[in-house]
């Protein structure tokens, strides 16, 4: 009895190693497509990294009372790369909102000619003339 509950344990741990191996493997996915450019494969990407987490979180609810099979080695370095994904995953995804930002804030000013004496003048159209 004691075996199955143990090996119920350590098959918990490995989902759980599997979960946190894809949510990494998605944040790099997320990654691509912003570097791609492509706006539904992020938003697909975002909503199964979601669902990732989720599922994450739900087997560590379950694992917190139960003791760590002999060590995991795979576990650990799993968790160090989504550390990592997810600092270089929020830096690009940050950056990303910027430049979306300046190039929204860019294009929503009116358009700016240049006078003769080469200062940034408004094209918008007025009722006054030159002489």
């Amino acid at each position: 009895m004691t075996d199955c509950r143990q090996n119920e344990a350590d098959e918990t741990w490995l989902d759980y190693l599997h979960a946190v191996q894809s949510l990494s493997a998605e944040m790099n996915a997320g990654l691509a497509a912003i570097a791609g450019n492509d706006l539904a494969r992020f938003e697909s990407s975002v909503a199964e990294q979601e669902r990732l987490a989720e599922n994450a979180r739900g087997l560590w609810q379950n694992l917190r009372a139960k003791p760590l099979p002999a060590p995991l080695p795979q576990l650990s370095a799993a968790g160090k790369e989504l550390q990592q994904n997810s600092r270089v995953y929020a830096a690009v995804v940050m950056r990303a909102a910027q430049v979306g930002s300046a190039l929204l804030a860019l294009y929503q000013e009116p358009p700016r000619g240049y006078s003769r004496d080469g200062r940034a003048a408004s094209i918008t159209k007025t009722w006054s003339c030159e002489v």
